[in-house]
Parts: C-alpha cells; structure tokens; sequence
C-alpha cells in the first residue's frame, strides 16, 4: 500500500490507558438510575456516542491527548458542544468563549463501504465517516505569510494532524475499519493526503498530478489555481478538482485494496500526466479581493503581476 504516516506513538499510548469506563463516564449532574443501579445498562449506554462516549467522558479524552489544551493556548477557554440527537451522527463543537464562535467543527456517522465506492466483500465494511470538519482560528486575521486557502473564513489552528488522529483512535475504538472522507476542494486534500488515500486508483493519480503541477509554488497559491481553473494537460484543456471519497484504511483487507491491480494502474494512469499551471490565467482572476491588505512579497507580486496603483477590485 502507498505510505501513509503513521499515528503518533503517545496518543497510542494514551488511547490504550484509556477505559471504556472513562469515556462512558456521566456528568455527576447527569446521574442516571443505572448509575445509581436501579436501571438497564443497555438502555443507558443507547445514548452514548456511538455506544460509547459521554460528554463527560468525550471531553476527557480531549484533555487526554492535548487537544483542548492546545486549542485554548490559541484562543483562549472553550466549550464543548456536542449536537447528539441522533448518537451515531453527532456533531461536536468546541466553541470559543472568548470569541463566540466555532473552533472546530466535526460531524460523524457510521457508513459502510459501499458508501466511498468499495465493492465486493469490501462494500459492508463498517467505516467512520466525516460528513463535515471546520478548524480555524476566529481571533486570527490572514496576513502574506498565511494568505486565505479557498472557502476559509479564517486562519487555521495547525491542529489537524492530531485532530484527525484522534478521531481516526475514535474510529478503532467503535470498531470501524476505516475512516472515510470527501474533501470538498484541493487545498483540503491536500491536508488529507498524508493519512488519507482517494479510494479510485484514478482520483488519486489526478490528485498527485495536480500536485506535482504546482510543486515549485506555495501550497495555497496552487490551491487557489486549482480552483481558479488554472491547471491545463498537455492539450491546453482545464484540468480541474474532483471531490471524491478518500479513506485512512485500518483493517488488513482494507489496506489490500490500494495493492490491486486496478487501483494502482489507476493511479500510475492519471499520475503520469503532465500538468502545467496557467500563469496567465491566474494572473487575470486571481481573487485580490480576498487577499490580506498591503503588497504581496515581492517574488509574488511578478508571478501575479501586482499593480500597486490598481483599486483591489479592478484585479
């Protein structure tokens, strides 16, 4: 299987130190009759997340690893908010107190294989499914040595490599194969692709073609050629982003299926294209208007063609 890194040897560490009974652990103003042994153990734990964790228990996992701790280094205190009417497609938010708004935002469900495109035996695979993940920094503003990536609002937290580690001891922990995602645009694949692998051969090659484009530029300013439809083939034809499924894969049979034939002619297919990046086109769209204030460094500012003297609009 084409490598993936691996998960941080302390939160195996951590996660194997924490109990069921730590993570199922009520809130003390949430005692229920089976808690206090007077109920059905059954019928109580049929509202824990995923059958497993408590609010109590889910923060103290966070705390465990660091997460919270490292958040609120950033933004100061937070408040775990956890939307879980239906247990098994919950929502949790770690809303900032100081500045009124999310920090990170993640929805779970539980899907199948056949759900991310996996057939034969595969297709009934329990897998662990992000349906959507926010992480920024509301008290950031952007600024030339982090310019905004497409569809962000705000800087990022650099916290997502251990936020998706965590949530992938999550999927283990709920007895998931896998964990399944579909990255809206490039830039998000990007972030993905270290521990996330496309599940067709093909997507995965288109991704690695892209990014092999822009190889010599900034991460975010190939994101935004990418989705500024500035990425051409060898016939000088628009080569854009396609959204689909991607899986950190767990199991052994899971794993097996980035060896097969199929994917990896797939993936040696669409990888060996040659893409160039449209330096003009980028120039004639680039989204000024989306910039952090001042001039861009100057090895930027030729690339783009920056006029000083044009109103942000114009460009």
């Amino acid at each position: 299987m084409p490598r993936t890194l691996p998960i941080n040897p302390r939160f195996r560490r951590i996660f194997q130190s924490l109990s069921g009974a730590d993570l199922a652990a009520p809130d003390p103003e949430e005692l229920s009759l089976e808690d206090l042994g007077l109920g059905d153990s059954q019928q109580t734990r049929g509202g824990l997340l995923f059958g497993t964790y408590s609010h109590q228990g889910l923060e103290r996992g966070l705390r465990a690893y660091g997460l919270l701790q490292r958040a609120e280094e950033r933004v100061g205190p937070m408040e775990l908010r956890i939307q879980g009417e239906d247990p098994f497609h919950p929502r949790i938010i770690l809303w900032s107190r100081r500045f009124y708004a999310p920090v990170a935002d993640i929805s779970l469900r539980m899907a199948t294989g056949a759900e991310v495109g996996l057939g034969g035996l595969l297709a009934t695979v329990p897998l662990l499914y992000v349906d959507a993940l926010l992480l920024q920094n509301p008290g950031r503003s952007f600024d030339w040595h982090r310019p905004p990536l497409p569809g962000q609002s705000h800087p990022g937290l650099a916290l997502s490599a251990p936020l998706l580690e965590l949530v992938m001891l999550m999927a283990r922990r709920i007895g998931a194969e896998g964990l399944a995602l579909t990255p809206s645009t490039y830039a998000a694949a990007t972030v993905y692709d270290r521990r996330f692998l496309f599940v067709d051969g093909e997507a995965q090659g288109r991704f690695l073609a892209l990014r092999d484009a822009g190889d010599s530029r900034p991460r975010w300013l190939v994101a935004w050629a990418v989705e500024l439809g500035c990425m051409r083939d060898a016939e000088g034809q628009h080569v854009p982003f396609i959204p689909m499924p991607m899986l950190a894969p767990f199991s052994p049979r899971l794993r097996d299926a980035f060896e097969m034939k199929k994917w990896l002619e797939g993936r040696e297919k669409m990888g060996r294209r040659l893409l160039t990046l449209d330096e003009e086109a980028l120039r004639q769209r680039f989204p000024w208007e989306r910039m952090p204030p001042g001039p861009p460094p100057e090895r930027l500012a030729d690339l783009l063609g920056y006029d000083p003297l044009a109103p942000v609009l114009a460009h």
